[in-house]
């Protein structure tokens, strides 16, 4: 037992040094709020997602720097290939020719309202010949070709209100300027719940979620940049950030944060791999 012992201390000392060398410099990540995802309190960010990263940090030995802004500028600072790191991102075609996907859940965009929906509206389709219907979106969100078709055609027909955060889509649905959010459901959870109104927290009991068939399931996570991310550093990460023990955690904390079933409407566990 003791040559044991002394054996996995040895390889451990030999390993070690390399799994603390971390990352080869700081890693540049712009974050916006979205619901209890990603929090942003007096500068400092927080939320699920960023703990997870920080988690993964701590691991590898990577440090981050975090700056709060719109999602449309974090969306087009990594287009422009002034980011490293995107997060949390859906992955799109879009999107792919910059960086390295990392998923880590499945997702989706609901109509979402506090107030009840037309019980016809069950696709896009009836979505679109509903002429009295208004929509908010959040400028800067990608949720794939059939999503943003659907905007097309409902800016078209002067039904789309875009708003560049939460606050704004909220403020869209209380004063009646639309009648449903396209997003996931989440988002404006989270961002009702952590309200310091108590009217305001009472709201995300009347949220509801319908999903629109057309729009089906993705894959969200984290894009690595492919430019300007060295790779060592970007396969440090990818390796890191898709073990199964950290998706789980993921999944983890957003049951913890989200009650209710407005999570199962967005979001669900990447489906395990099939055995051999």
């Amino acid at each position: 037992m003791p040559a044991f012992v002394a054996l996995l201390t040895m390889l451990w000392l030999l390993l070690a040094p390399a799994a603390r060398a971390g990352c080869s410099r700081e890693i540049y990540v712009p974050v916006s709020p979205l619901g209890l995802m990603v929090t942003v309190h007096k500068g400092q960010p927080g939320g699920a997602f960023v703990e997870v990263l920080q988690e993964a940090g701590r691991a590898t030995g990577c440090r981050f720097r975090f700056e709060p802004m719109p999602r449309a500028r974090q969306e087009m600072l990594f287009l422009a290939r002034r980011s490293d790191l995107m997060l949390p991102a859906q992955r799109t075609d879009r999107r792919d020719p910059f960086g390295q996907h990392v998923a880590m859940l499945q997702v989706r965009p609901t109509l979402v309202a506090l107030r009840p929906l037309s019980t016809h509206v069950i696709n896009t389709t009836t979505l679109l010949h509903d002429s009295t219907l208004r929509v908010a979106v959040l400028r800067g969100v990608d949720n794939g070709p059939a999503y943003r078709e659907l905007l097309t055609q409902l800016r078209q027909r002067e039904r789309l209100v875009v708003e560049a955060d939460t606050v704004g889509v909220l403020r869209a649905l209380r004063e009646g300027l639309a009648d449903a959010a396209l997003m996931n459901p989440v988002i404006l959870q989270g961002h009702l719940l952590q309200a310091e109104q108590t009217d305001l927290r009472e709201l995300a009991t009347h949220l509801s979620a319908r999903a629109l068939p057309e729009l089906d399931w993705g894959t969200t996570g984290f894009y690595l940049a492919l430019d300007p991310l060295p790779p060592s550093d970007r396969q440090l990460l990818a390796a890191t950030l898709s073990a199964p023990t950290v998706r789980a955690r993921l999944w983890r904390q957003l049951r913890e944060r989200y009650p209710g079933p407005l999570l199962d409407a967005g979001y669900r566990p990447l489906p395990e791999s099939p055995g051999p």
